[in-house]
């Protein structure tokens, strides 16, 4: 499943894979009775509760509130505490924002079972484990009582009861129902960053496999399998987001404006009652007048006190919103689950740059959010500019081999030039060069008679801007659904240039490979900042002193001038009035009688009470946050959203390595790229007709601020951070420095979360409870994330906080006009 080329294939893959499974469990029977006896009595004996927060204080090197509060003022403890406190902060930074896989560097999760617990678990047949598989399919918000078993190293767990607290949610797990947990824990390597997970599976064991079935319980669960169930799940979302989408949202958005109309034209007071009935009978709410929606002018309730909001997630939504409600003068308070802030926003410390610095010998570069287009990024750059952080030219350059039979060659993306040695793929695929290059003209023209660009008197003024085709009347262009591999097939481009060319080189910006299902409307935007036509408007090529008579690279692009240094700057200072509590996973949000909002997470046993939450989180981990009180709407749309994992779950585009190893750069271009690419792909047709898709990020060029760029090799190390190698390759175990795991990183790019962005507006600001993030918009970017952040503080009431900027205000508005926070 995880080969095929298409989301349609994908689906039909999925029915044949369900058949096989079926096939092979067709004789299974229930439980065994005294295994499903015992396991009752310790699940119902289990206060899950207070389970979660003792296990979570029990975690090995875990903060609690005083501690962060202290690691966040260490100028305040003495020098021996404070050395002890960075030494311990290290340690847990490194664990953290270089989390290897498990396959390098040994995190395993070791569930602590003594030898005689185990002896006394009861055999189970690992039919009736895999049995379950079935009541993780069936399983709904109204059915939860299907028993769900997993199986470990030769345990058997009961995960039931589990199931609506898993931190990661609730979803994911039921995609493991009667599967091997190995695989898992393998491919989703956070598990391994602490000892939690191995501590909630522990009182969980029923019964345990023989020898056989345990090693044949690895064997049958496998990616094909993970995909299967997991798409299985998200296609009984989808079916329910085809009636919330058709029939609920045209609804909700004629009743949003209605209400609306009459707090302006009429009476505020009739508009509040109206919202609140419309609230009580259907779900839906009308921001501003809804009860619990309402904004609290200047952080300021009624009685005088300050408002308390609590942001789930520290990543660049979840900071930008806070920063927002923090300056108007909001209490505010940062759960985040991780040791570091920043979310995507990964950075990477590289040593040996002695001659670069004698101070100090060592270079932090980034490694997930790298480059962004100016033009584009424009709140991100109004940002940058209040806070005072500078930003440099970002020379990116892509260099694409295809070793794919009867297409080898190579490509400089920034290089319109054919070359038979160097650029000799734009001669392979020269009519699908020009006919995507057409394809994109006619997308961009269509665009314009929906947006209005080059024809309305009210856009004459307006710079180009990745909102504006999801805003008005761009709503009914059709390229918004109409994917883009669709348009490029009409106009005759190749399935091969699309394979071989298109998906590798965006993979390198998207981390994604399956690109199918893209929408056309973002084709002549990337074509414009990361082309695959380049002109003169976004590109250069020529030669130069350091880098040799052919050079090219991409000028639409910047970086933080100093590098990893500068995005850690960006998160230091927009945390810097609110209080930050790292390392903690909230575990329950319950909405009091009185409106209020209750917060249990697992560094305390006592909740904390806030005016106003915003999940800036990944949507499967909100459902049982809330699970007291999500409604079919809510559990509807935050179950349809997927990312790429849900896809590809073992690819190496989930799977990072840091390492200096330059052997894995084809000889004969090794020097030439370490010189002057940016990033290397390498395309190759595996044995059973498949692609795969090798990316190399070479921070060697990636890391222009602190001089890393200029510096001739011999002077700098290799720096290079790969994914998914290709056939016959491996990296020098000695050369390696850390490793990363995308998984839950990236939401793909498709017509239905779109759809399930849309449905949302119908509950934000439900009770208070606000939602941003990248899922929470079109694309996965780290303007659009902040922007999010930016509506959901604005909603509850803080001020926007660049009025000056018109173009970064226009398209604070047309974001907003899609997501309809307020």
């Amino acid at each position: 499943v995880t080969n095929l080329a298409s989301v349609k294939e994908s689906r039909r893959g999925a029915v044949v894979c369900a058949c096989l499974c079926s096939a092979g469990i067709a004789a299974v029977g229930l439980s065994r009775p005294e295994a499903r006896a015992e396991a009752e009595t310790r699940i119902e004996s289990t206060d899950w509760t207070q389970w979660l927060s003792m296990v979570g204080n029990s975690f090995t090197g875990a903060q609690t509130k005083e501690e962060s509060a202290e690691l966040l003022r260490p100028g305040e403890m003495e020098p021996e505490e404070q050395a002890e406190q960075r030494e311990w902060a290290q340690g847990l930074k490194a664990k953290q924002e270089h989390p290897a896989h498990s396959a390098l560097d040994g995190n395993k999760v070791t569930v602590p079972l003594d030898a005689e617990t185990v002896e006394e678990l009861p055999t189970i047949a690992l039919d009736d484990v895999r049995a379950t598989a079935n009541a993780g399919r069936r399983w709904s918000w109204r059915k939860k009582n299907k028993q769900i078993l997993v199986s470990y190293e030769g345990i058997v767990y009961d995960v039931t009861q589990f199931a609506e607290s898993h931190p990661g949610g609730r979803e994911l797990l039921l995609t493991a129902a009667g599967c091997d947990l190995s695989h898992f824990f393998q491919n989703y390597t956070v598990h391994g960053d602490s000892n939690k997970a191995a501590n909630w599976l522990a009182p969980l064991a029923v019964g345990k496999l023989s020898a056989q079935d345990a090693q044949l319980a690895k064997t049958l669960t496998t990616p094909s399998i993970h995909s299967t169930a997991r798409l299985r799940r998200v296609w009984r979302a989808r079916r329910r987001l085809v009636a919330v989408a058709t029939a609920v949202l045209p609804t909700g958005i004629m009743l949003r404006s209605f209400v609306r109309m009459i707090g302006k034209l009429i009476s505020k007071r009739l508009a509040k009652i109206l919202a609140t009935t419309i609230k009580s009978t259907t779900g839906i709410i009308v921001p501003g007048y809804a009860l619990g929606a309402e904004k609290i002018e200047s952080g300021i309730k009624p009685d005088g006190s300050r408002a308390k909001v609590a942001v789930i997630g520290g990543g660049i939504a979840g900071c930008g919103a806070a920063w927002m409600l923090a300056r108007d003068g909001f209490d505010v308070t940062i759960f985040e689950a991780r040791t570091n802030l920043a979310g995507n926003a990964r950075t990477f410390d590289w040593d040996g740059f002695s001659k670069l610095s004698k101070q100090n010998d060592t270079v932090k570069s980034c490694v997930s959010v790298t480059a962004w287009p100016p033009l584009l990024y424009k709140n991100y750059e109004a940002l940058l500019k209040v806070l005072n952080i500078e930003t440099v030219p970002m020379p990116l350059s892509w260099f694409l081999v295809s070793k794919v039979p009867g297409y080898q060659g190579t490509l400089w993306g920034a290089d319109p030039t054919h070359d038979d040695t160097r650029n000799s793929l734009r001669g392979v695929f020269a009519q699908d060069f020009q006919r995507y290059e057409r394809a994109a003209k006619f997308i961009e023209t269509v665009t314009d008679i929906f947006t209005g660009y080059s024809w309305a008197p009210w856009r004459k003024n307006d710079t180009v801007s990745m909102y504006a085709n999801h805003t008005g009347m761009g709503m009914l262009n059709p390229f918004n659904v109409v994917p883009l591999y669709t348009v490029a097939r009409l106009f005759g481009v190749s399935s091969e240039w699309w394979d071989i060319i298109f998906t590798p080189y965006y993979t390198a910006s998207f981390l994604v490979d399956e690109l199918r299902p893209f929408p056309a409307v973002f084709g002549p935007i990337i074509e414009k900042q990361i082309p695959l036509n380049p002109t003169v408007e976004n590109s250069w090529h020529g030669s130069s002193p350091n880098k040799g008579a052919h050079d090219c690279k991409l000028t639409t692009c910047v970086t933080w001038k100093d590098a990893g240094k500068g995005i850690r700057q960006v998160f230091a200072k927009l945390i810097e009035d609110t209080t930050v509590h790292l390392n903690t996973r909230v575990l329950k949000v319950d909405v009091t009688a009185d409106g209020s909002k209750r917060i249990l997470h697992d560094q305390s046993d006592t909740p904390e009470t806030f005016d106003r939450v915003i999940f800036a989180c990944p949507c499967n981990a909100v459902s049982n946050m809330l699970a007291n009180s999500l409604s079919f709407l809510e559990d509807t749309v935050l179950s349809t959203p997927v990312y790429a994992d849900d896809f590809h779950p073992s690819t190496g585009h989930m799977h990072a390595v840091m390492h200096s190893d330059a052997s894995v750069i084809e000889a004969e271009h090794r020097d030439e790229f370490l010189n002057r690419g940016s990033n290397y792909v390498e395309v190759t047709k595996l044995p059973d007709g498949s692609i795969n898709i090798e990316n190399q990020y070479n921070f060697g060029i990636q890391t222009p601020g602190p001089g890393v760029y200029d510096l001739p090799l011999e002077d700098k190390p290799v720096m290079l951070i790969s994914h998914a190698l290709g056939p016959g390759k491996a990296i020098d175990k000695n050369k390696v420095r850390g490793g990363g795991n995308h998984a839950r990183a990236h939401p793909l790019y498709s017509s239905w979360n779109l759809a399930a962005q849309l449905s949302l507006r119908l509950f934000q600001g439900r009770d208070g409870l606000y939602y941003c993030s990248n899922w929470t918009t079109p694309g996965n970017c780290h303007d659009m994330s902040l922007l999010s952040g930016f509506l959901c503080a604005h909603a509850i009431g803080a001020k926007y906080p660049f009025p000056q900027d018109i173009e970064a205000l226009k398209d604070f508005h047309r974001l907003n006009d899609l997501m309809g926070v307020w």
